[in-house]
C-alpha cells in the first residue's frame, strides 16, 4: 500500500511539471544542522538575520510539525539558452542570473505545490505547508538525502540530469512514504567553481561567505557595494552564475519545458544599464519587474547595481 501511494504521489508531482521527485524521512539532518550553525556563527550570512531564527527547526521539521513522517523533495529545471536577439556585447549592459530570466519562480512553484498538497490531503495526509526556498528547512540537505542529487563544492545541489540548474521545493507531510536512496556521485578533485568565483566567496570547498557572493551583494545586501568587490562584479547586475557555468555537471544542460520561465516572460538574460537608470519610481519598477525575481532587489538596489557595473566596465575600457 505504501509503495503504491508513494508512486502515486510521485506521478502526480511529475505530472504537475516537477522534473525530479525524491522522498526522505523527517529525521533531522544533524550534520547539515551543525554546519549551518557554524556558518551563522562565523558571520557568513551577512545581513540575512532571518536565517538565524529557529535554526534547530531547519534541521528537524518535527519540532514544528510533530506528526510529520516524510519530506517530499522536488526539483524544477530552469535552464534555457540565451535568446537569439541578445543585446550586442559592446553595449553597456548588466547580466542577470539565469534563474531570474522569466517569471518569478515562487509564483510558478507555489501553484504546483498547492495542487500537490490538495492531492496529498485527498489521500488522507496532512501537510506542513509547501516550501520553495522561503521556509525554515535545510532544503539542500533533505534533497540530497532524498536522492535528488548531491551538494557540490559550490554549495548548490547538483542533480544527475539537470546539473545545478534547478529550483528546489518541499512538502512535509504526515504520510509515511517510501524513502529514496541518496545519490552516489560527487565533485571529486574538481575545483573549477572555487577558481571561477570572481570575488572569492567560496572560501573553501562547501563553504560560501555570502558577504562576498555577488548573488547576495546584488540582491539581499541593502547597503552600498564597496571596493574591491564593486570592481569584481564581472558585469553581473542581478545574481551570478559563475560557479555554475564552469561546473562539469552543467556541460550538457536540458532546456526547461516550463514556458513561464522563458526569457520572453521576464527581464531576460541582460538589461541595458540606461534602461535601469531610467526607472523613475517604484510604481514604474513594479510594472516592469513586479512579476519577476528582480523585484527582490527593489528599485534602489537595481539602480545601485547598475551604477557599480557601469563604473567597473568603464574602468576596464
Amino acid at each position: 500500500m505504501t509503495s503504491t501511494l508513494t508512486e502515486e504521489i510521485k506521478s502526480i508531482a511529475l505530472a504537475l511539471g516537477f522534473h525530479r521527485v525524491g522522498i526522505t524521512s523527517v529525521e533531522p539532518v544533524e550534520e547539515a544542522g551543525r554546519h549551518f550553525s557554524t556558518w551563522l556563527a562565523d558571520g557568513f550570512a551577512g545581513e540575512m538575520a532571518y536565517l538565524s531564527k529557529s535554526p534547530e527547526v531547519r534541521a528537524d521539521p518535527r519540532l514544528r510539525f510533530p506528526e510529520a513522517k516524510s519530506v517530499i523533495c522536488l526539483a524544477l529545471n530552469y535552464y534555457q539558452s540565451p535568446p537569439s536577439d541578445a543585446v550586442p556585447k559592446e553595449t553597456l549592459t548588466g547580466k542577470i542570473a539565469r534563474y531570474a530570466w522569466g517569471e518569478d519562480y515562487h509564483l510558478i512553484i507555489e501553484e504546483k505545490l498547492t495542487q500537490l498538497i490538495a492531492a496529498i490531503e485527498a489521500r488522507g495526509g496532512r501537510c506542513w505547508k509547501g516550501y520553495v526556498d522561503h521556509g525554515p528547512l535545510l532544503e539542500r540537505a533533505f534533497a540530497e538525502r532524498a536522492g535528488l542529487g548531491f551538494i557540490g563544492k559550490n554549495t548548490l545541489l547538483i542533480t544527475p540530469d539537470y546539473g545545478s540548474w534547478v529550483f528546489l521545493a518541499e512538502v512535509v507531510t504526515t504520510l509515511d512514504l517510501d524513502e529514496d536512496t541518496p545519490a552516489l556521485f560527487e565533485c571529486g578533485s574538481c575545483r573549477r567553481c572555487l577558481e571561477a568565483c570572481p570575488t572569492g566567496a567560496l572560501t573553501e570547498p562547501f563553504r560560501l561567505d555570502a558577504r562576498r557572493c555577488l548573488s547576495y551583494l546584488t540582491i539581499e545586501n541593502k547597503g552600498e557595494i564597496s571596493e574591491p568587490l564593486a570592481s569584481q562584479m564581472d558585469g553581473w547586475l542581478f545574481g551570478c552564475d559563475a560557479c555554475q557555468e564552469v561546473c562539469p555537471y552543467n556541460r550538457r544542460p536540458i532546456e526547461t519545458d516550463e514556458a513561464r520561465l522563458s526569457a520572453a516572460q521576464g527581464a531576460g538574460p541582460s538589461l541595458l544599464l540606461e534602461e535601469v537608470r531610467a526607472i523613475e519610481d517604484n510604481r514604474q519598477f513594479k510594472a516592469r519587474f513586479g512579476h519577476t525575481p528582480l523585484v527582490r532587489a527593489k528599485r534602489s538596489g537595481l539602480i545601485r547595481n547598475a551604477a557599480a557595473v557601469e563604473h567597473a566596465q568603464r574602468e576596464g575600457e
